[in-house]
């Protein structure tokens, strides 16, 4: 229902509490905080930070050295200490040679029963394997029946150990000596041996010495990062360092106290103040309208100074969904569905969902229709509205006109609405050329009204005295005319001259083209609104059939009637709902909305 007034803040700091002043502002979750290169102007003489990020790299190498010894490093909340430039490459150093990593070193592609194994083989102590002088191993994997035929090789010089099991391998060390180390080779390759190379050090064992530290440098360089990227939101103006952007007016002092203690400066000024910054969109409504922030949100939120058409959409959309998909039982299920759905946070979507069930109901009241059960409020109606049957049959062949002209009454009444908002808008902006002429101002008012006013008239009472020059003149042609003249009219209003902006014949020749286009559209945009009473028809068509198949099926009847149901739910739902965001988007929008906001989100690390 409206939009959300902001402040532009800045907070000013020097250079050895930046850090501070910038998480302090981002774990605030209050600041939009706006690009230094937005707010720097000559006037302010501001400068940006050029300072280079030696944490990317340091960062880069330590996730390199995880993935090369297969381990997820865990970022903490905080380290529990500083590090800097030496003593971070020192570290990164003693990592490398520890697990003698170097740049070609690569992650093993082992299976889990290929790690099981060598968990078993570590028992062994890799190092001192590798430090053996006169004996060679040899570790992997080897098919079962493969190793059956190991006893044919008793006699050879070298010994085995099983280490693991499974249903198409044996995993297995042998143990030779250098003499024989080839012979030994031939064999377990006759063999199909698979080998794997046993790893010089024990790198689960080293890694349980140098986690700790590994995970708490790995927090420091991180959030270091992070406050590195976001650097491009300060700027230094007069030695100082300052972060600034736009904060909600009502939170401008909370935001203020989550520096406490921080040698930190606030400025505060209203977004006319800095031009050259502009202002996000920040909606706010109610329990009712706030779902169809979605559909805003779709076409492009409105501009901070411009107005919030959240409630409007709300309304109208609820109404035009109710009056397609008008069903008492069906509405209810709707309402039941999207409330729930709403309340374990699947979305604004299932909002909608359940305030369109709500219309739905109450027209499917008014219609008479409960699950396709047309003569099931009869009696309420009768006893309500005292009429013979119920109050609007919407099957009756005597209805049908009326409804299809009770649709374009409802388009004709939203047409002339966003006209009025239209004109309203504009008018706050001072935007006087497109109060007045614009096919959507007043000229278009008089125009289209006048037409409506007639076409009653002559429907209802056959009147045509208002079909005369005296009435003409003023409230067609003095319109067309402005439609016709609306550049050069609007200039002249501005003080520009009457004049538009090409030359005088290329502009008339342009513009009675686009009067009749104008004029077009009217009617068009009065059609548009047949679809209305024609999904009305649509849905109620749609039940018969659902209540002639359970007629058919006898005994089965219930399930016919809750499949057919749910069919029509799911299939005419979406169909009426998108035609509904049809006419809000194509009927009404382009009428009175531009959109083109940018939208309010505070700032994290995350998304710096």
């Amino acid at each position: 229902m409206a939009i959300t007034k902001m402040k532009f803040i800045s907070a000013c700091t020097d250079r050895s509490h930046l850090d501070e002043m910038l998480l302090t502002g981002v774990h605030s979750g209050m600041l939009h905080a706006e690009p230094a290169s937005e707010i720097i102007t000559d006037e302010n003489g501001g400068k940006l930070i050029s300072e280079e990020n030696p944490y990317a790299g340091y960062l880069q190498t330590l996730r390199n050295f995880c993935h090369t010894v297969g381990y997820e490093p865990k970022a903490k909340d905080h380290a529990d200490q500083e590090y800097d430039g030496p003593a971070i490459e020192a570290f990164l150093k003693e990592l490398n040679d520890a697990f003698a990593v170097d740049s070609d070193s690569k992650t093993m592609d082992l299976s889990k029963d290929d790690e099981k194994a060598l968990d078993a083989l570590s028992a062994c102590d890799f190092e001192r394997m590798s430090a053996c002088q006169y004996l060679n191993f040899g570790f992997g994997r080897l098919p079962l029946e493969s190793f059956k035929k190991l006893s044919m090789y008793s006699g050879e010089n070298f010994v085995i150990h099983r280490l693991l099991t499974s249903a198409q391998y044996c995993w297995l060390v042998y143990v030779t000596s250098d003499t024989y180390a080839g012979a030994t080779a031939k064999i377990f390759e006759s063999l199909f041996f698979e080998p794997i190379a046993i790893p010089r050090i024990d790198v689960k064992r080293l890694l349980s010495r140098y986690q700790q530290k590994i995970d708490d440098l790995y927090t420091f360089c991180s959030i270091k990062n992070e406050l590195y990227k976001l650097h491009h939101y300060v700027l230094i103006l007069n030695e100082k360092h300052v972060l600034a952007g736009f904060v909600q007016a009502d939170q401008v002092e909370a935001y203020k106290a989550k520096f406490a203690g921080l040698p930190v400066d606030f400025r505060v000024k209203e977004p006319s103040q800095v031009p050259q910054c502009t202002p996000p969109t920040l909606l706010k409504n109610g329990w009712f309208a706030r779902p169809f922030e979605l559909y805003i949100d779709m076409y492009g939120l409105p501009a901070y100074d411009d107005f919030d058409p959240t409630l409007f959409v709300a309304v109208t959309y609820c109404i035009l969904f109710g009056i397609m998909f008008g069903d008492l039982g069906q509405g209810l299920i709707l309402v039941l569905l999207g409330l729930i759905m709403e309340a374990k946070g699947k979305g604004r979507l299932w909002g909608i969902i359940g305030r369109v069930g709500i219309t739905s109901m109450v027209f499917g009241f008014l219609f008479g229709s409960v699950f396709g059960y047309e003569d099931a409020l009869n009696p309420i109606h009768q006893s309500l509205f005292h009429v013979r049957e119920k109050l609007f049959d919407v099957m009756s062949n005597s209805n049908t006109m009326p409804l299809l002209l009770g649709a374009m009454g409802i388009g004709a009444v939203l047409i002339l609405t966003t006209m009025v908002m239209n004109i309203v808008n504009n008018a706050r902006h001072k935007r006087w050329g497109e109060v007045l002429f614009s096919q959507n101002g007043v000229a278009g008012f008089l125009f289209y009204g006048f037409i409506l006013v007639c076409m009653a008239k002559v429907l209802i009472s056959g009147d045509r005295s208002l079909l005369t020059p005296v009435f003409i003149i003023p409230f067609l042609a003095v319109p067309a005319v402005c439609f016709l003249l609306k550049e050069p009219l609007s200039n002249l209003l501005s003080g520009k001259g009457m004049k538009p902006n090409e030359t005088w014949g290329g502009y008339i020749t342009e513009s009675i083209f686009e009067v009749l286009e104008i004029i077009l559209s009217f009617v068009t945009n009065s059609m548009s609104y047949l679809r209305v009473g024609g999904f009305v028809l649509s849905h109620a068509g749609m039940m018969v059939v659902v209540m002639t198949l359970v007629k058919m099926t006898g005994s089965g009847g219930i399930v016919t009637l809750i499949i057919g149901n749910l069919f029509v739910m799911i299939l005419e739902g979406m169909i009426v709902g998108i035609q509904a965001l049809r006419l809000e988007y194509y009927e009404m929008f382009s009428r009175y909305y531009t959109g083109g906001g940018k939208k309010y989100q505070a700032l994290t690390a995350a998304e710096a």
